[in-house]
């Protein structure tokens, strides 16, 4: 994962997909700068990989809140470094 700090803030995820989810959006920060970028890469590549709608959102970890709709056992609220993940699967 490089040197980003990873802190976990809220998970309903397999251990296996959780792992998944970082090393996406560990090559995607790494690739990426803009969070539109990171989140859309992050998207795509789980829309590939998985079954079903994907979402992202990326934010500074300044602010930063969400309130979505999600597939249980598909979700997953994260810090990477100075950025604030969620990744989720539509219901």
């Amino acid at each position: 994962m490089g040197n980003a700090e990873i802190k976990i803030l809220h998970v309903d995820m397999s251990d296996e997909l959780q792992q998944e989810v970082l090393q996406v959006a560990s090559l995607a920060s790494h690739r990426y700068k803009d969070d539109w970028d990171i989140a859309d890469y992050i998207v795509k590549e789980f829309q590939k990989r998985q079954e079903g709608d994907w979402n992202c959102i990326v934010g500074d970890c300044g602010y930063y809140a969400t309130r979505v709709t999600y597939k249980s056992n598909f979700y997953f609220r994260f810090s990477f470094g100075n950025k604030k993940m969620t990744v989720f699967r539509s219901p």
